[in-house]
């Protein structure tokens, strides 16, 4: 989370303009994002259909069943443009758009974007400065390009789900789509990266990632660890590989979080939570020690833990000054005041019922209230950067270009 600039100063990204094609959850995140900064963010959508996401529901926002929470979370303070660009006459609307704006993201099948004239060639042809982003499941070449880029087929094959899940358990995806998220989020910084170099050269460049990469980049860790051992790396549930004790553990009524990492703790928190009987074993005083017998001390832990409940344990081990939290439902964050307090949430008075997050922090305030119908602007955005009259509109609504 970033506190980018205080209420009442420009926004970094003020004046820049994006057109967005992208759909779903990956490409959406990242001009999210970029909106939350000041960009102005041209979404362009199907006819009539709008993003896959509008009809992801229940829960919709809307009445009619056709905006969904989904789709709010993800697309909020954005302009929408209705074209067919399977039509030649909506192309070309949108390389005299292209003209006018400084970044083209896309998250297009492998192929689709050459097909319809949106790649990078085709569009600096229109305006050499600008910056276009490509995201994809597995990149645009090689033998899985073809492959279905979804979140959890990601995950499956880039080892991800292998170490998501309870120690025993079946691999697991995210209870979220974070390699999504996350490709969105380094979009977001590779672009705002090439924009400071366009703006200095006049010459644009082309982006291209994938989840597949992201989700190579975020294993960092076990991949190093993997190259100097060769021991293929499990799953933890909520505890640490390395560290022991580290992670949930019952209570009499819930969960908590709470852990050692260093040795100096283990003595507190043993005597904490009443376990100091794990203090007479000379082995456990090191945290290798402690991973070797893994199964002993988490027992141990969760015996202990269990006899108190979850507000009370965690005053204790707060006061202890040692790591300390208790598991919450998603309901419990949004309900809790304090959460409330941070400034991470937005409201609109379109939809008084809605409440998304902001992902830039407290203090940016761009508008990024209002949630779009499909097509809603535009006759506006194509008169304004398209130089489109109301005649040619009425002749490309009429056949369903627009």
């Amino acid at each position: 989370m970033i506190a980018v600039v205080p209420s009442g100063h420009e926004l970094p990204l003020a004046g820049v303009r994006v057109l967005d094609f992208t759909r779903i959850l990956s490409g959406p995140y990242c001009t999210q994002f970029l909106a939350e900064l000041g960009a102005e963010i041209i979404k362009i959508e199907r006819p009539g259909v709008g993003d896959d996401t509008r009809s992801w529901g229940p829960p919709f926002i809307d009445g009619d069943d056709q905006i969904s929470a989904y789709f709010a979370a993800l697309n909020r303070g954005k302009f929408s443009v209705a074209i067919d660009f399977t039509d030649s006459r909506g192309r070309e609307l949108l390389h005299r758009l292209v003209a006018h704006c400084d970044v083209v993201i896309e998250n297009f099948r492998p192929g689709v974007a050459e097909r319809y004239g949106l790649d990078h060639a085709t569009l600096a042809a229109h305006n050499p400065a600008v910056v276009t982003c490509a995201i994809s499941g597995f990149g645009r070449s090689g033998p899985y390009a073809g492959y279905p880029g979804t979140e959890i087929v990601v995950e499956g094959m880039s080892g991800l789900m292998s170490v998501t899940g309870s120690r025993n358990g079946e691999p697991a995806r995210f209870g979220i789509a974070m390699t999504d998220i996350a490709t969105g989020l380094t979009a977001a910084g590779q672009i705002i990266a090439a924009l400071g170099v366009a703006r200095s050269t006049g010459s644009g460049t082309h982006i291209d990632t994938s989840l597949y990469e992201t989700a190579v980049g975020v294993l960092g860790t076990l991949v190093a660890s993997v190259s100097v051992s060769g021991e293929v790396p499990g799953r933890w549930g909520s505890h640490h590989p390395s560290i022991v004790p580290y992670g949930g553990f019952p209570t009499a009524d819930g969960d908590v979080i709470t852990g050692t990492v260093n040795d100096r703790m283990w003595p507190t928190l043993c005597r904490t939570i009443g376990a100091e009987h794990l203090l007479d074993d000379p082995e456990l005083s090191t945290n290798a020690g402690r991973v070797r017998q893994r199964d002993r001390v988490e027992t141990a832990i969760a015996e202990a833990t269990s006899r108190f409940k979850t507000e009370e344990l965690t005053a204790l081990l707060l006061e202890a000054g040692l790591l300390a939290a208790p598991i919450r439902t998603v309901a419990d964050m949004v309900d809790d005041p304090a959460t409330h307090e941070l400034g991470v949430f937005n409201r609109t008075d379109q939809y008084p019922g809605l409440l998304t997050s902001r992902l830039t922090g407290p203090g940016v305030d761009s508008g990024t209230g209002r949630v779009p119908e499909v097509g809603a602007d535009t006759a506006r955005v194509l008169a304004e950067h398209a130089g489109l009259g109301q005649e040619e509109f009425d002749q490309l609504h009429a056949v369903g270009v627009l």
